[in-house]
């Protein structure tokens, strides 16, 4: 280490033995000092960030760690969730209280000084942070354990559930993507806290309007959005009739129609779960029949929710939505491919998509992680470790 008596002539020394000359270098020189008690590296830790990171900092935001015992730590701004990696660096990494920039060191025609810089640590690790798109499905999972069943069902007059603040103390994403999932779920705040809508709830609430609509002779199309409300309000509340609207229909100025969709998902998981699989021929028979009127359900409306196993005796209809599998790919794809071993693209896709990101697609990850053949002009995905 260096001596606090350093002195030019002993820097020059330096110089010649590294090969170099005064003008190779800035007229100021740095003198390193470590002071007696370095900084234990466990306690104080080193962050590599984007400039966009910084100035994100600089502006006066801040960056939160969120982690347990159970799951990878990741760091989360206001809008973006990174991945936390620890990298490991041959060089030492110096921690100094400031260094002078280029900007700011002295004129190059001034007379050559010397600096005393102290020495507060020495890293050979630090972190690094990889923009990565959250996996939310606790978010569902949490919610799902206080289920809104409707105004009627609820005995409790204190609120349950999770307010805001509570969410984001412990999912791992940022504000911002946490809100974006709320309003893609069916999630609703209800007395301050969010909670997730009941299967059998959202099923009676768009059986009750489309019950009405049967009584008027009318259809969606023929009635405005203050129709519904009025008609809804005394069904429940008015931010649960909202969410509902929301979910289950297409929504242009003051005109209505059902997703079809939507509509035709949701009334598959209510059909489905008691028998998690269901003759095709009676499935589809009872899965029109019960349709909204002006609905027509496709069997491609299945996909992400349930799928057809044409290979049993007789054809089965299966129980299988995508937010309740496995968040890590390969565990997905290893459910998928013991249910049915070949899928087309447009059946897997559901499956997938969730699990994409700013850097891989659907078509990338199925490359990376399945095989594909090709039967009769149609293009199948099948496991990558699978011959059979």
């Amino acid at each position: 280490m260096d001596s606090p008596t350093r002195n030019l002539q002993q820097v020059n020394t330096i110089l010649n033995l590294a090969k170099l000359s005064e003008s190779d270098i800035k007229k100021e020189s740095h003198v390193l000092h470590f002071v007696p008690q370095i900084l234990d590296s466990k306690q104080v830790k080193l962050l590599e960030v984007s400039k966009d990171t910084l100035e994100y900092i600089k502006s006066g935001e801040s960056l939160f760690i969120k982690g347990s015992e159970d799951t990878h730590v990741v760091m989360c701004s206001n809008n973006n969730t990174f991945e936390l990696k620890e990298a490991e660096t041959s060089n030492s990494l110096l921690l100094l209280t400031s260094l002078s920039s280029d900007g700011k060191i002295i004129d190059q025609t001034s007379a050559r000084t010397l600096k005393k810089q102290e020495v507060l640590g020495v890293y050979h690790t630090y972190y690094e942070m990889k923009l990565m798109k959250p996996k939310l499905q606790s978010l569902r999972n949490a919610l799902a354990k206080y289920p809104y069943k409707g105004k009627q069902t609820e005995v409790v007059k204190e609120s349950v559930g999770f307010s805001f603040a509570e969410l984001k103390g412990f999912i791992q994403a940022s504000e911002e993507e946490i809100l974006n999932k709320l309003q893609e779920l069916p999630a609703a705040k209800i007395k301050g806290k969010w909670r997730l809508l009941d299967v059998g709830f959202l099923f009676a609430w768009v059986s009750y309007l489309d019950s009405i609509l049967r009584e008027k002779q009318l259809n969606l199309e023929e009635v405005t959005f203050s129709d519904v409300e009025d008609w809804m309000a005394l069904y429940d509340i008015g931010d649960v009739n909202s969410k509902c609207i929301s979910l289950f229909m297409e929504v242009n100025e003051d005109s209505l129609r059902w997703n079809s969709v939507a509509v035709s998902q949701l009334f598959a998981l209510y059909l489905l779960p008691d028998l998690r699989a269901f003759d095709s021929n009676d499935f589809f028979n009872a899965w029109q029949q019960s349709m909204p009127v002006g609905v027509t359900a496709k069997e491609e409306d299945l996909h992400g929710v349930a799928l057809v196993d044409y290979e049993s005796t007789p054809s089965l209809v299966k129980y299988l939505p995508e937010f309740e599998l496995p968040e890590d790919i390969n565990e997905r794809l290893d459910i998928l491919f013991r249910l049915i071993p070949k899928w087309t693209l447009q059946a897997i896709t559901p499956y997938v998509q969730p699990l994409t990101d700013n850097n891989s697609n659907v078509a990338a990850l199925l490359t990376k992680y399945t095989r594909s053949s090709t039967m009769n002009g149609v293009k199948y995905y099948s496991s990558k470790y699978n011959v059979n």
